[in-house]
């Protein structure tokens, strides 16, 4: 039986279910109360306390447009998700202390991040495990840079088909990180026990995965039921006392509320339902605050989609986040306003680039490739901006030259770094010949590195790190489509990563 270990609890198998008590919103935007309720989430039994990592920029963007404004049947009806979330944030600087407060009293602490930089973020502060919301599911980027940092992953499946699931474990193990846990998870707030159809944990059994819910219902009978059904993680909305209010206090829990065994036993019957996959009628207001891709600034028509112009954030109404690697290094086919949704016939061609013809270097190149190395400006805007001796890069070429893992390549434009990463992923990082800089051969390197990198290579995934203040090369990496930048440290030296993914995600994410 599959199981991993979170902190100091293992997870799955025999274990004992490991019980989340979600804090979400239910603050106040009081530190104090959100210490009280961790408190009390301890004295209930929990084994762990989740917080969310996000802000309202990080999630959506701030317009009043129709898109933007909740429509769903309850109270979060007619306020735009900024203002929402704006409410609902957990403040960053609360997070050191709220694990502290859970540590000392014997609660795990993790978070769900929803975009990168929480991802960072949260990396930074140690949390033993990371949670991906439902509503988040569906974007790969958001879901492959979490399943890099190679931490236990507790994936929500609200609304997700069968082949969301899949696609996004099998990303997830492309990635070398197979601790998952699968939550089933019905995203209305709040959930009906009818709407749960937990006979889908039939088939979810048969993934390989750990099993558990997200539960959005008013009681505790449907978790009551899963356990029942197999699953090993518990996660519930907990809150002091309703009468605090807020936006998630409706569907949360106080600590006294545990319904009677008949009543368990009657609504289990009820929410046994069938294997169903997808947005069930009750999800399908919710759908519309799916992550997809909007402008999030104003293009003319020509300009080049780039991260600073081009988003995964909600809702729905545009292009599938697994087109965002796709499009992005592309023009726009036509003028395009700020928070307008993503459609394809919006994408142009390619960004125009010179073509490049790059090949394996040999010991013939040192003298060349020295000079260049030793370049002022590329000095300057390498990690170690001292110059490099002859006999160093005499010991730099043997290496690279013999090592399986490094493909040095050149031309007389310049040269492509090839280091591998990971499993089908690799570092990229260029020079530019000092006689042609400023002549657009920057563009022209990188798609003639990452054309090598796919079909030489069999690489799914570049990566880059650059100095924030080499604002040349950060250009040329955004019009190639990298995106994803994050702060980042090397020696001491502060750096900024980028990503970008080279061949489609796998099919069937919907």
């Amino acid at each position: 039986m599959r199981t991993f270990r979170i902190g100091q609890r293992e997870v799955g198998g025999d274990n004992p279910v490991f019980i989340i008590a979600e804090l979400s919103a239910n603050h106040g935007q009081r530190l104090d109360l959100a210490l009280k309720t961790i408190e009390a989430a301890a004295d209930a039994g929990a084994d762990a306390i989740k917080l969310q990592t996000y802000t309202p920029d990080t999630l959506t963007l701030k317009s009043d447009a129709a898109p933007f404004v909740v429509k769903t049947k309850n109270v979060w009806a007619g306020r735009t998700l900024h203002d929402l979330y704006a409410e609902a944030m957990t403040p960053w600087e609360w997070h050191a202390e709220l694990m502290a407060a859970a540590k000392a009293r014997g609660l795990e602490c993790f978070s769900t991040p929803f975009d990168p930089t929480a991802v960072a973020f949260l990396e930074k502060l140690g949390v033993p495990c990371h949670k991906v919301a439902s509503f988040e599911l569906n974007d790969l980027t958001l879901v492959e840079t979490i399943a890099r940092t190679g931490k236990p992953m507790i994936l929500s499946t609200g609304m997700a088909t069968l082949e969301d699931i899949r696609a996004a474990l099998a990303l997830c193990r492309e990635a070398g990180n197979d601790q998952l846990a699968v939550l089933r998870c019905v995203s209305t707030y709040p959930a009906r026990p009818e709407a749960m159809d937990l006979r889908a944990y039939e088939t979810l059994r048969e993934l390989g995965v750990v099993l558990g819910l997200s539960d959005h219902t008013r009681d505790n009978t449907v978790a009551i039921a899963s356990v029942a059904l197999g699953a090993k993680v518990i996660e519930k909305h907990f809150i002091l006392d309703r009468s605090i209010g807020g936006p998630d206090s409706f569907f949360s829990l106080d600590p006294a509320e545990f319904k009677a065994m008949v009543d368990a036993v009657r609504t289990t019957t009820a929410a046994m339902g069938r294997p169903r996959f997808g947005p069930s009628e009750d999800e399908v207001a919710s759908t519309a605050f799916r992550r997809s891709l909007f402008v999030s600034a104003p293009l003319k028509a020509g300009e080049t989609l780039t991260c600073r112009n081009v988003r995964s954030v909600r809702p729905s109404n545009g292009l599938h986040p697994r087109h965002l690697d796709a499009i992005l290094g592309h023009v726009a086919s036509r003028d395009l306003d700020a928070a307008t949704p993503m459609t394809l016939d919006m994408v142009g061609p390619e960004r125009e680039a010179k073509t490049l013809t790059l090949r394996r270097a040999t010991a013939d190149d040192s003298a060349r490739l020295l000079a260049w190395r030793n370049d002022p400006a590329t000095r300057a805007n390498s990690i170690t901006p001292d110059a490099v001796t002859p006999e160093q890069h005499a010991a730099f070429l043997s290496k690279a030259l013999a090592s399986p893992d490094r493909v040095l390549l050149v031309c007389d434009q310049g040269t492509v770094r090839l280091d591998r990463e990971g499993p089908a992923s690799f570092e990229i990082s260029l020079t530019v010949a000092p006689e042609h800089r400023g002549q657009g051969y920057a563009l022209a390197l990188l798609r003639a590195g990452e054309a090598y990198a796919r079909d030489q290579l069999k690489a799914v995934r570049l990566v880059a790190v650059i100095k924030p203040a080499n604002t040349a090369s950060l250009r040329a990496f955004e019009q190639a489509g990298f995106h994803g930048f994050v702060d980042a440290e090397h020696d001491g030296v502060a750096l900024l990563r980028c990503e970008r993914r080279i061949v489609p995600y796998p099919e069937g994410a919907s």
